[in-house]
């Protein structure tokens, strides 16, 4: 009886240092090939020269810049697809199928902005820095300062969109922005 139980034993001992080796194997080859942050994001806030920042604004000015003019490009596009809009359905030719699916494409617009607005507002309230949301026909883009991003700040950039946009959109990316 106790040689059958010893044999159990060995074999479990075996089988669990084959487990073992196996994720560490697993570990090693996935963790040098990828990296959930962008180059020099992770290590933001832990440069004591500042000189190694590839991520990083030069300065406050020139961060608050980029995301103004980011915004300022993102509301002139939707604006003139909606000007477009309205001009087909001014048109007296139209038909009313067409005036139908142009109504539903400027509320789709209208609600993709309150949507991108919401997400900025959650997310600069959340987690601080600036934030650019953009929600295209299947997904959500979101471009946050690279101080701000780290793998905290992506589980509550994620619960924010969800929350906001619920599960329609697939394809869903948070980077930081570069400058």
């Amino acid at each position: 009886m106790n040689v059958l139980i010893g044999k159990k034993q060995i074999m479990l001992a075996a089988l669990v240092v084959m487990l073992g080796l196996a994720v560490f194997v697993n570990w090693y080859y996935t963790n040098s090939s990828t990296e959930l942050f962008p180059e020099g994001a992770a290590n933001a806030d832990n440069s004591s020269d500042g000189s190694d920042s590839s991520a990083r604004f030069a300065s406050a000015e020139e961060e608050d810049e980029y995301f103004a003019d980011m915004k300022l490009k993102r509301t002139a596009s939707q604006s003139a697809a909606i000007e477009e809009l309205n001009a087909v359905l001014a048109s007296s030719d139209s038909a009313a199928e067409d005036v139908r699916r142009v109504s539903d494409e400027i509320a789709a617009l209208t609600a993709a902005a309150k949507a991108e607005g919401d997400i900025e507002s959650l997310v600069c309230a959340q987690l601080g820095g600036n934030c650019v949301a953009v929600i295209g026909d299947n997904s959500v883009d979101v471009i946050v300062s690279p101080s701000t991003l780290s793998g905290s700040s992506v589980l509550v950039i994620s619960d924010i969109i969800n929350s906001v946009v619920g599960n329609s959109y697939e394809n869903v990316r948070i980077s930081a922005a570069l400058s």
